[in-house]
């Protein structure tokens, strides 16, 4: 899965998903086209069919009451002939009725049909030459002009029980078209609900997938974030795959090396810093023992110099003396050799002391 990119995945998912939707509504669709044209041709046929019967059997009816009417009215020939051009006018409806419902489909009750039409025929041949005999006024009774007719009544009722076997024909037509419908409809919502469970069956698994494929990988990335601020980076993580959450691994994990080899560095220019800093520490407590040590010799110098300035100032004061005593002795010179052994004596003192 993590092969592919999350942008392909989702772009596929979309693929998958439109598929799937495209699948289940083809499903819904052709369901609904199946049940529409049982439907439509249940009413095109059946129903049309069925309105159609309905008026061939009041033609008929018709027919056999103009031929009642013609019959009632043998005294009056003109009313007869009245009548029978009405009959022919009714049977010309009935034959058409016939053959519309014959340009239909070739069903059950198109064999009835065509049974029916020489019924109707020798209906029509019986019929006409009592007809004629009673338009001439021929019969004295209505009974046997009716009795003439037997042979054209054995035709009109075989017409009437065929108009029964159509109906009857086109009743099994509706069950069929209803079971048809019924059995499409089960049909449909199996089919539909098949792509359902088959879009279910695809979808939920890939869709889980795929967010498995992308959460586990942005978990490690946050893991990977917090050690990372919190200060460790020994952590390790594998980035697999090529999409975009493997690439943002990657770039944690560059990021997690360039930051260890960054603290390494520090780490090595911190020991380095604390080294030097021994040695400086180390030189200034040498450098402070020396002071102190210079200092100790200049106070001694100092007190040298205290000592080595009195020491002259007595020599000052000797000299001052020994002038004096220069002076004296130079007034006293000739005094005798007394004096002159004193002198030397005293410069040797003063010989002394200027050497201390």
């Amino acid at each position: 899965m993590r092969t592919f990119t999350i942008r392909m995945r989702m772009i596929g998912a979309i693929g998958v998903v439109l598929f799937l939707l495209a699948l289940v509504g083809s499903a819904g669709l052709y369901g609904m086209y199946r049940i529409e044209s049982i439907n439509t041709a249940f009413a095109q046929n059946t129903v049309a069919e069925a309105s159609e019967l309905s008026d061939l059997r009041a033609a008929i009816g018709e027919l056999r009451s103009l031929e009642k009417d013609m019959i009632i009215s043998y005294e009056k020939p003109e009313l007869v002939t009245k009548h029978h051009e009405a009959w022919k006018q009714t049977l010309a409806r009935a034959n058409q009725i016939i053959e519309k419902m014959l340009a239909g489909e070739d069903d059950v009750d198109n064999a009835i049909l065509r049974r029916m039409q020489p019924e109707l025929d020798t209906y029509a041949k019986k019929l006409a030459p009592v007809a004629r005999q009673l338009e001439a006024g021929a019969y004295d009774t209505a009974t046997v002009a009716n009795r003439m007719l037997g042979p054209a009544h054995q035709a009109s009722d075989a017409a009437v029980a065929m108009v029964g076997e159509i109906r009857e024909a086109l009743e099994k037509e509706a069950q069929q078209a209803h079971a048809s419908a019924e059995a499409a409809v089960s049909s449909t919502v199996l089919l539909f609900g098949g792509a359902l469970l088959l879009a279910v069956a695809v979808v939920l698994p890939l869709t889980l997938l795929n967010m498995r494929s992308i959460c586990q990988p942005v978990d490690e990335a946050r893991r990977l974030a917090e050690a990372i601020a919190q200060g460790d980076l020994t952590r390790e993580v594998t980035a697999d795959g090529k999409d975009e959450t493997a690439a943002l691994l990657r770039s944690l994990t560059a990021m997690q090396q360039r930051l260890r080899s960054i603290v390494g560095d520090i780490r090595d220019a911190a020991s380095n810093i604390q080294l030097a800093s021994s040695e400086v520490a180390t030189g200034n407590q040498d450098l402070s023992q020396r002071t102190e040590h210079t200092a100790s010799n200049l106070q001694q110098a100092a007190s040298s110099m205290e000592q080595l300035t009195g020491t002259v100032k007595q020599t000052a004061d000797a000299a001052t003396t020994a002038n004096q005593l220069a002076g004296s002795a130079s007034d006293t010179a000739g005094k005798g050799g007394t004096v002159v052994s004193q002198v030397v004596s005293t410069m040797d003192e003063i010989h002394t002391s200027s050497k201390k």
